[in-house]
């Protein structure tokens, strides 16, 4: 344990390493709200792995959704105490919201769209993949745009959300598997031969599996050149390991598709213009 890094920042980096590593392209004084925020986005994210029933997720999210309620709620300073008695992430994320005046409808929508990680159902559609890449992400980029002191209305922020979220379930498909779960489109899926048995039960996905991959990469929108450098370099991430994929014949199974791609830090940087 990095014992210079807070609690929130050693989640993050333990858990999120991309966004930890993005964070470094944000204000120096703003990266402890940052890691709060993406500490949050941890441990709603990550609501369908611990859990053994649905009715125990939905009962999780909702503890969070009353814990933000109450940090807005509450007039106090130190209102996290009747929030979520203690609680370390939001120990961190109050003094965050406030000094930031963080939007509560995004929090609110992020807490949402995890609840349909708890359906274990695909998305019917590739609009339906989509969708689910922006409501799960494009809140969390727009809160991070508000500490990084950017304005989340004049960036392009759902189209490099997207982008991102798109590129992190595509690499992410076989550890999903692993866990029987599956966020591909379903009717991408029937097209091409891909069935959940052969994912779940065999981890074979199969020849249809690149074809599939190719037609939800080709959905990847390049060229986009915010003015945030918070919102350049996470473009500027996807963008790599988009083209990562495309390197090893979108072939998500690929051993050297868990490997970071070279001078990835370096890239990163000269992207965003650090």
């Amino acid at each position: 344990m990095n014992k210079n890094l807070s609690y929130c920042g050693q989640v993050v980096r333990e858990n999120d390493p991309d966004r930890f590593l993005l964070s470094m392209f944000a204000p120096a004084d703003r990266r402890e709200a940052l890691w709060a925020l993406f500490a949050f986005n941890y441990e709603i994210a990550k609501t369908r792995e611990v859990v053994s029933e649905t009715a125990l997720g939905l009962a999780r999210l909702q503890w969070w959704r009353e814990a933000i309620g109450k940090i807005y709620d509450s007039p106090s300073p130190d209102g996290y105490g009747a929030a979520g008695g203690g609680h370390q992430v939001l120990k961190a994320l109050t003094p965050a919201i406030r000094a930031h005046n963080l939007s509560r409808d995004y929090f609110d929508t992020m807490i949402y769209a995890r609840e349909f990680d708890l359906e274990n159902i695909c998305p019917a559609s590739l609009d339906g993949f989509l969708k689910y890449a922006d409501f799960t992400t494009t809140p969390l980029m727009s809160l991070a745009l508000q500490i990084c002191g950017d304005e989340p209305d004049m960036d392009p922020v759902a189209a490099v959300s997207v982008n991102y979220a798109m590129a992190g379930l595509l690499r992410a498909v076989p550890y999903h598997a692993s866990q029987r779960r599956c966020y591909l489109p379903e009717d991408l899926m029937q097209k091409h031969g891909v069935t959940l048995t052969n994912l779940f039960d065999f981890l074979k996905p199969g020849e249809g599996m690149k074809p599939l991959a190719r037609e939800v990469a080709a959905q990847f929108v390049p060229g986009i050149h915010p003015s945030s450098r918070f919102l350049r370099a996470t473009q500027a991430l996807a963008g790599i390991y988009m083209g990562q994929l495309r390197r090893r014949g979108y072939d998500l199974y690929s051993p050297k598709m868990q490997l970071s791609p070279a001078f990835k830090e370096l890239r990163l940087a000269a992207a965003a213009g650090f």
